[in-house]
Formats: C-alpha cells, structure tokens, sequence
C-alpha cells in the first residue's frame, strides 16, 4: 500500500483551502456582471426617453436628484445648499427638479420642512437611475442635481437666509414643549453634543468603526455645562441614541438625548431655536447651522479640519493628540508634519 508523501499532503490542503475562496470570488464576479448587464439593458431601454429630455433641453430644463436621507449631516446641509444655489439655474430657463427621498429617513420633521419647500416625489430609486442614464448618454451633468458632497460649499449659508421656517402650529407645539421640560418661554439655551457609535451601530449596522476616532465622553463637557448655566443659560445634551447619560443634579442641565420628550420634531426645533451649538463635529451640528446659528466645536478632527475654513468664522478645539511613542502631546506643526492633517480613519491614528 503506497502513502501519499507530505509535499503530495500539501499540495491537497492549499488546493482544499483556495477552492471556498475561488467559489466566494466567482459568486462575487458573476454578481458585478449581472449587475451590470441589468443596469446596461435598462439604460437602453429608456434611452428615448433621454434623448426627448435633451432634445427640448433649450426649453425645459428636467433635471434629477436623490437626498441622502440616512444621514442627518448630508439630510440638512447639503439639500440647504441646493435651495440657497438653485435659483441661479432657474434664472436661465424654465427647469423642473424631480427629487427623491428614500428610505431610511433620519427625521421625519426634517423631512416635512423639506417637503414644504422641495417637491419631493416618491420613487427615488426610478429618478435615481434616470440621474445615472442621463449622465451616461449625455456624458454631462446638466441633468444631475447635487445632492451630496456639498460641504465645501456651506459658506454660502453666512450670506443667505434660511430656507426653512416652522408653521404657527409648530411654533405652538415648540413652546408646549419647553414649557414641559422646565424651560421659560423666554429663556435661552445651548446645545450640546458629543459624538459616540451608538446612533450608527444600532440605525445603519456596525460597518462605521472607522469613524470611532471621533468619539468622546459626554461627561468631559460637564464643567462647561456648569459655566453655561452660571451665565443664565440652560443646557441641552442632544442626541437621538446615545452610549451614556449625561451626569448632572443641576437642573439647568438637561440629558435630553434621554428624555422620554425626545422626538424628531424636538430634535430641530430645540437647535433651531438656540443661541450657540457647542460640541462635535458629528453631522448634527449641521442643523443648527443650517438655521443660522453659531458653532463652536470641541474635539473637531485633524482630519476634518480643513473642511471648518470654508464656512466657519467661530472659534474651535481640535482633539489633543497623544504619542505612544513620545508620550506628550502632539503639537499642531507636528499633527500635520507627521501626515494626520488629513487622516480620516480610526486605523490612520493607530499607527
């Protein structure tokens, strides 16, 4: 009886383990194929569609867009920027704006101001493809509404006036609202934030680890809390799902990010009607922004920090960097000698 010898062995075990892995990747490709061939036979089907937009183009202006609805950040910034520049291509000729706004909606009362002021149509994924076919025969965007990616432009917000507003009814509600967590009608607040992984974990899934290089303790804002209310104002800990209390026995100093009033109509209308935000760089700092009011950030990111010289006149605090290897704290000459002005990832700051 003849035994297979062990380079024989070996040659079996590297060919049983890269057999599962040439099945996943095969899978993979044939998937990016079929995904490409439907997008493909699609885009030629409705192809005559394209050309008749672009034929009465000179007339009629349709153009199509998607909201990223997901994300607070994006869901009130960016489509505040598109209202602010939109009249600037109204101005040239008659142009229609079809707009979609998919599931999953961050705010549901953000989503209602919008659509007071955007025509919003259901079906996002239809005008979303139609977007992408007008792109891909036309090889232009003139037919693309920009939507996302916006934040180098939120400059324009210090020269333009809000675009959204609250209805009588809603201003009813608001002050019902403060009257039921203790704040006077004509009292002033200050919002605060601090980012933490618990509100994309649960909402959108664990795949967002990387950004946990933007994290911190509510609890280091406390001592500023405490200063804020010695000056006459009351404090409100914002957030809609939050990794810890806020813990304070002053009564000035309100975990509304835990309350049982929390809601999505409270969420704006409490940053919309404060005298300052004051935390982090998280895309709920937006929303006040985008009603006008003044930001002041703690712990912003080295990585981020360029993206503050386009629309930020007011004072900040950039996170204090640690050296393992040096044990002190980096300077900022040398945060951006050594390549984290830029860095964008939990892992970036580990090495």
């Amino acid at each position: 009886m003849k035994y297979p010898n062990s380079s024989t062995i070996g040659i079996r075990q590297k060919f049983a383990g890269c057999f599962p892995i040439f099945i996943c990747k095969a899978r993979s490709l044939l998937g990016l194929i079929y995904r490409n061939v439907k997008y493909l036979m699609v885009t030629c089907i409705i192809a005559p569609l394209i050309l008749v937009i672009v034929v009465i183009r000179p007339f009629i202006l349709f153009r199509f867009g998607t909201m990223w609805a997901e994300r607070i950040g994006p869901f009130s910034g960016d489509v505040e920027v598109y209202l602010c520049t939109r009249d600037q291509i109204r101005q040239r000729r008659l142009t229609i704006d079809i707009i979609g706004c998919p599931e999953p909606v961050c705010n549901r009362q953000l989503q209602k101001m919008w659509a007071r002021t955007i025509t919003i149509t259901s079906g996002a994924k239809l005008w979303t493809l139609f977007d992408r076919c007008c792109q891909f025969w036309t090889r232009s965007d003139k037919h693309h509404i920009k939507l996302t990616d916006r934040a180098f432009e939120y400059g324009v917000f210090l020269s333009k006036q809000p675009q959204l507003s609250f209805t009588e009814e809603e201003k009813l509600h608001g002050l019902q609202l403060l009257e039921h967590m203790g704040i006077p009608a004509n009292a002033h607040w200050i919002c605060i934030h601090n980012r933490d992984s618990a509100y994309l974990d649960k909402m959108l899934g664990g795949r967002w680890a990387y950004h946990d290089y933007r994290d911190f303790s509510v609890q280091t804002m406390i001592d500023a809390a405490e200063e804020m209310t010695r000056r006459g104002y009351y404090v409100l800990r914002m957030g809609a799902i939050v990794a810890e209390p806020l813990c304070s026995v002053n009564p000035k100093i309100i975990d509304y990010a835990n309350s049982p009033l929390r809601s999505d109509f409270a969420d704006i209308y409490l940053m919309a009607k404060s005298i300052a935000y004051l935390g982090s760089d998280s895309g709920i700092a937006t929303v006040p922004l985008i009603f006008r009011k003044p930001l002041f950030y703690i712990n912003f990111s080295p990585g981020m920090i360029y993206i503050l010289t386009y629309f930020c006149p007011w004072p900040f605090i950039i996170k204090h960097l640690w050296s393992k290897k040096d044990h002190r704290f980096l300077s900022l000459r040398k945060i951006f000698e050594i390549g984290l002005g830029g860095a964008s990832s939990t892992g970036m700051y580990e090495e």
